[in-house]
């Protein structure tokens, strides 16, 4: 009997040692690759930090937009909006008392989060003028209120802060395609004079240049920022020539080497668009708001912060490499789609709600892949319509922070 309960023992033993080594044979969590710790970055001098500014018209004006951004977080009636007030309530930029009024308020905290420009709403061209008047009225208009341009409306009263121009390249570009090239994309006849596509762009260069000027208009190293939104869409036969072509123009215009930053869609690798902005030769690309992971794909949710480090370092090191164009690391503390669609909500984009702890590690992973000329840009300031945003909410209204994510921005890139 002795020697069966033995027996029966050692089986056991057996059996517990074989699970045991299965168990051991198993994958872990911490095994995984994207499993580790971003860290604390010190900063020992102050990294410069750009902003893009929105109109807010797109919230104001539509009143679904505005709700959703505002009412109550009810996750079991599809409430998914975030759920905050501006500080500056429903409110527009523009040519106005009240438009100077609330573009002074937003330089005021864009100061006191030690961001060093604002980076325009997306200036568009206007076709149906020839040059000086070749640009959008009301995009010139916002812009001459942070250039401090004679008004006889109040100045907003930029001090330190600068500003650089944001150029909309989905509008002009707009038709064009592999099939269309911009060198053969069709004339235009106005005011009697006939223009290419191709000479229209250089005229929009041109119009843009005459801000460089300003003593508010943001310089690197001694040349004006300039950014293209939209740079994918410029189809054209050659590419260098093209970014050459428009650098030679200004420079002969201004006497500047002009700073050009191409912004890529996010998620989307950078040899993608090698007949366009790489080939072309921007100085530095950067990223679209890397918090909308794109329709369906909620897997980039998990562990979101180091999938945008591993992008971040993959694109950086091919552009360098291949090419020889830098790379601008760009920020954003949240991505809302709720907000923005039509009548009925789109669900299939996943809402990255803001967190601090989550936008300061977005921070440290910016400082982790800063490039040769370092500079962050934050997406967004003023973005509303997607819950971008780090200007300050109401603090006590549903889940308002205040002026938070400004402070974090300030505490992450600057020394004190």
């Amino acid at each position: 009997m002795k020697n069966k309960r033995n027996q029966l023992f050692g089986i056991i033993a057996i059996a517990i040692a074989f699970c045991s080594c299965k168990k051991d044979e198993n994958p872990s969590i911490d095994d995984h690759p994207l499993n580790y710790t971003i860290p604390e970055v010190a900063v020992s001098t102050d990294i410069p930090v750009g902003a893009y500014l929105y109109t807010t018209s797109n919230i104001v004006n539509d009143n679904i937009r505005w709700t959703r951004l505002t009412e109550t977080f009810d996750l079991n009636t599809g409430k998914i909006g975030p759920y905050v007030k501006p500080e500056l309530d429903r409110y527009t930029l523009g040519a106005t008392d009240e438009g100077v009024y609330n573009m002074t308020k937003i330089v005021e905290w864009a100061k006191a989060g030690k961001i060093d420009f604002l980076i325009s709403p997306a200036v568009k061209e206007n076709p149906n003028a020839l040059y000086p008047m070749n640009i959008n009225k009301e995009d010139s208009l916002l812009v001459n209120q942070l250039g401090e341009h004679p008004s006889e409306l109040a100045s907003v009263k930029m001090g330190t802060l600068k500003y650089a121009i944001s150029l909309d390249l989905n509008n002009f570009c707009g038709g064009l395609s592999n099939n269309l090239l911009l060198e053969n994309a069709p004339t235009i006849t106005v005011s009697g004079t006939t223009l290419t596509r191709e000479q229209r762009l250089y005229n929009y260069m041109k119009r843009i240049s005459d801000y460089f000027s300003d003593e508010t208009y943001y310089h690197t190293n001694g040349k004006p920022v300039l950014v293209f939104i939209g740079a994918e869409r410029l189809y054209t036969a050659d590419s260098r020539k093209i970014y050459d072509n428009i650098r030679a123009l200004i420079k002969e215009h201004t006497g500047k080497d002009v700073y050009i930053i191409a912004r890529q869609q996010q998620w989307t690798p950078s040899a993608r668009f090698e007949y366009f902005f790489m080939r072309g030769k921007a100085d530095a690309v950067t990223m679209d708001n890397m918090c909308n992971v794109g329709g369906g794909q909620w897997d980039r949710t998990y562990l979101l912060n180091r999938l945008i480090n591993e992008n971040f370092k993959i694109n950086k090191e091919y552009m360098a490499t291949n090419y020889g164009v830098d790379f601008i690391p760009s920020v954003s503390p949240s991505f809302n789609n709720y907000i923005s669609s039509a009548a009925t909500p789109d669900y299939n984009y996943p809402a990255i709600y803001k967190k601090d702890s989550d936008f300061k590690e977005r921070c440290n992973v910016a400082k982790m892949n800063l490039g040769t000329n370092q500079m962050v840009l934050v997406e967004s300031f003023n973005n509303w319509m997607y819950d971008s945003q780090i200007e300050p909410t109401v603090a006590d209204y549903g889940n308002g922070y205040g002026t938070q994510y400004l402070d974090i921005v300030r505490q992450q890139f600057k020394v004190k």
